[in-house]
């Protein structure tokens, strides 16, 4: 196997065409995360955005995309914005990620959402969680009469609060693919607004970030597209999400809602209209992401799991991300209460605060 370091941008057309022929084969890349044009939207707004080309007898069999950073210290593509992450690889091609990494000069890879079949990461899992998704394969009908027959009362509630609201305030109208730089722009301010109210880090507060979700914004095709949705009572914006979707699949990443409009549950409504829209696409599944919220056991019903851990090639840089890990199971070993914790959390504000940075 021989590996070649590229700006996605700089990839040829035959690369391009097997990244694309990857993900249409398998159903396990069929996440907007895994299609060529996120890629390309990452390296339009970050100058990091590398990808190492894994070929043989002149073909291309794989691909690793990731955020290139100091001292090796490297991200997957998309750093803190991508919730699939990995390889993107001819299927039955059996890749040595050891091999890649020191091909690429990668020496740490920490990463969160790698799917549990990608074999090459094996080796470095270290803790699995489950990423729900609507399962529309068998259409909207059918998922509906699942999500029911479980959850039948909190649906059945969420359904009377778009009546409610669509009574009191006025007509909903859902559009799947809105192209109102205001709605957009809105969708923004309120989701900066709820950041900051929970006392998250602002991700919008970041240049790139928003840019980045303009870029995707831009991509609009039958085999992948950027989608702001929105929601609308009586005129008012009343709920929005911006998301991505390839022909078989698409994710709900950045939703949000008029914080006036709370006690109708907007967000619940534009999801399942969102959902249905989607159904009626062709699209088999709505990715929700990991994280154990109500409303995703209520829409979702199906899972994937997803796998963290880093992943390593001798370095120095490994040798002080192994210290720094042993440090911290030794200290949640032991009965320090959350004093345990306090390595861990040093830690993962390291790899955030690489994962925000761009170069």
């Amino acid at each position: 196997m021989h590996t070649k370091i590229k700006r996605p941008s700089e990839l040829s057309a035959a690369e391009r065409g097997a990244w694309r022929t990857f993900t249409r084969a398998d159903p396990a890349l069929a996440s907007p995360y895994f299609a060529l044009e996120f890629a390309l939207a990452c390296d339009q707004v970050r100058s990091d955005t590398r990808v190492a080309v894994i070929s043989s007898g002149g073909q291309a069999r794989g691909f690793l995309p990731y955020q290139r950073g100091p001292l090796g210290y490297c991200l997957p593509l998309g750093g803190p914005l991508s919730d699939f992450q990995g390889l993107i690889q001819e299927p039955g091609a059996v890749l040595d990620l050891g091999a890649v990494l020191r091909a690429a000069s990668i020496s740490v890879l920490p990463f969160d959402f790698v799917p549990q079949s990608q074999g090459a990461f094996a080796g470095y899992f270290e803790h699995g969680e489950d990423s729900y998704y609507a399962d529309l394969a068998n259409g909207f009908e059918a998922w509906h009469a699942g999500r029911m027959a479980g959850h039948k009362k909190s649906l059945k509630r969420y359904a009377a609060n778009a009546r409610r609201m669509q009574s009191r305030v006025g007509d909903l109208k859902f559009t799947l693919d809105e192209r109102n730089p205001e709605a957009f722009a809105q969708l923004l301010q309120w989701k900066s607004a709820q950041y900051r109210a929970s006392s998250y880090f602002d991700v919008f507060s970041v240049d790139w970030t928003s840019a980045l979700l303009r870029a995707l914004w831009a991509h609009q095709g039958g085999d992948f597209a950027g989608q702001l949705s929105t929601l609308y009572a009586g005129g008012h914006l009343v709920a929005a999400h911006f998301g991505m979707r390839t022909r078989r699949a698409a994710h709900y990443w950045f939703p949000a809602y008029d914080p006036e409009f709370a006690a109708y549950g907007p967000g619940h409504t534009l999801l399942l209209e969102l959902i249905r829209a989607h159904a009626q696409d062709g699209v088999q599944a709505v990715h929700l992401g990991t994280g154990d919220y109500r409303y995703k056991h209520q829409f979702g019903g199906a899972a994937v799991t997803l796998c963290s851990g880093t992943a390593m090639a001798p370095s120095f840089a490994a040798m002080c991300r192994q210290s720094v890990r042993g440090v911290q199971k030794l200290f949640e070993a032991l009965p320090l209460g959350p004093v345990s914790a306090l390595p861990g959390r040093a830690l993962r504000r390291l790899d955030r605060t690489m994962a925000f940075r761009a170069a």
